[in-house]
């Protein structure tokens, strides 16, 4: 077996190790001493997974208006290394179209290998109103392009699998509770399998292994492949009709979900996805997490965030983001703001890969773009209007 991998020639070594997940990839390079030199290798290096290197926050700033606090976004660095530096974690990048409007607030939505899901509120001056658009951009290489509106009302999550297609997807549902999914393959927006949405308030999704994954109702999550097609249906470990204080996410290449329940945050992972396998991996008891850590007990208490990597949550406390680790019991503070009540955060790991988001604004100068932008618009303000 050894002489066979020996054999194999450093391209088809990259092509192998770049289709690991990202924690595996980690610890194989610990295996051999040319897998680590391998994968340090720059000529190699944009074809790796990358270890996630901060949180995208979205906080209010300045005086609340008829229309809310307006927000900004906000890049929590986790990373001790510099490469932080290169990667345009403000997103400044977009001013190139926000300067033909006036932005009024933006958002990061969901992250997926290293491309973000965001969305604006801009005043259209010809018109005096605010209306929404949505993004895909690669902070790493200032890539960015609109997506078309589809209709949505509530985007979900953002679906990017590198190692399985150059494509991505974006999940959401619109105002008669359909699910919806947009593809770079077909450049539209598409209707799942499910169509109802209506009895359920905040259903969370995420995407790893190719398949979004979503709460349904109070018990459920349903994988749906990316061309809405229902592939898994599962059925929650536990949960709680008082507080609905929970997080679906991934972790490890694996799909976890973690709850705030009776003074206690239990973390569970499935590792059968056929055979609905959920292991209970930790029990977090809140007040002596605080009290080890000297926090002052407090109610507010929530979980917000999984680590895409290793085995941490995110928690915010009293406004503060932590990070808590589920091997040792540590929790440090990652940041600190007043004023963040319904604050929440989105892991982000970065990647160099050009030309993934470049499939529907490419060749379109600012005008086009603008033209979409409007075009969008419009459409809503059709629905918008009574029926005669």
């Amino acid at each position: 077996m050894v002489r066979c991998v020996a054999k194999l020639t450093d391209d088809l070594m990259v092509e192998i190790l770049s289709r690991l997940p990202t924690k595996s990839f980690f610890r194989f390079q610990c295996v051999s001493k040319s897998w680590l030199a391998l994968s340090s290798d720059p000529y190699y290096q944009n074809n790796f997974p990358r270890a996630a290197s901060g949180l995208f926050v979205d906080v209010p700033y300045g005086d609340m208006t008829a229309f809310g606090h307006r927000r900004r976004i906000q890049y929590i660095s986790l990373s001790n290394n510099d490469d932080d530096l290169a990667i345009n974690t403000s997103l400044s990048f977009l001013r190139k179209l926000w300067n033909m409007e006036v932005i009024w607030n933006m958002e990061v939505i969901s992250s997926s290998n290293g491309l973000l899901l965001c969305r604006s509120w801009w005043w259209v001056r010809k018109i005096c109103r605010i209306t929404t658009s949505l993004y895909v951009c690669n902070p790493a290489t200032k890539e960015w392009t609109v997506l078309p509106g589809g209709e949505i009302t509530r985007y979900l999550a953002l679906g990017f699998e590198p190692r399985v297609s150059h494509h991505y997807h974006v999940l959401g549902f619109d105002r008669i509770a359909r699910l919806r999914i947009f593809s770079t393959r077909t450049n539209q927006w598409v209707d799942s399998e499910v169509s109802n949405f209506k009895e359920y308030r905040s259903p969370q999704a995420t995407f790893t292994n190719g398949i979004f994954y979503v709460t349904y109702g109070l018990n459920q999550v349903l994988g749906i492949d990316p061309e809405g097609k229902v592939c898994h249906r599962v059925e929650l470990p536990e949960s709680d009709y008082v507080y609905r204080d929970y997080r679906l996410g991934h972790s490890g290449g694996y799909l976890h979900y973690m709850l705030r329940s009776k003074g206690e945050i239990n973390v569970w992972m499935l590792e059968d996805y056929c055979h609905v396998d959920w292991i209970f991996k930790h029990c977090i008891n809140v007040r002596a997490m605080l009290q080890k850590h000297g926090i002052p007990e407090t109610p507010y208490v929530y979980v917000t965030e999984f680590h895409p990597d290793v085995d941490a949550i995110f928690l915010r406390i009293d406004g503060n983001i932590f990070s808590y680790h589920l091997n040792s019991g540590r929790l440090e503070e990652v940041y600190n703001l007043p004023r963040t009540s319904d604050l929440g955060c989105v892991a982000y790991s970065p990647t160099n890969r050009r030309g993934l988001v470049m499939r529907l604004s490419d060749g379109m100068d600012d005008g086009q773009i603008y033209e979409r932008l409007m075009a969008t618009y419009h459409s809503m303000l059709e629905e918008d209007e009574p029926e005669s």
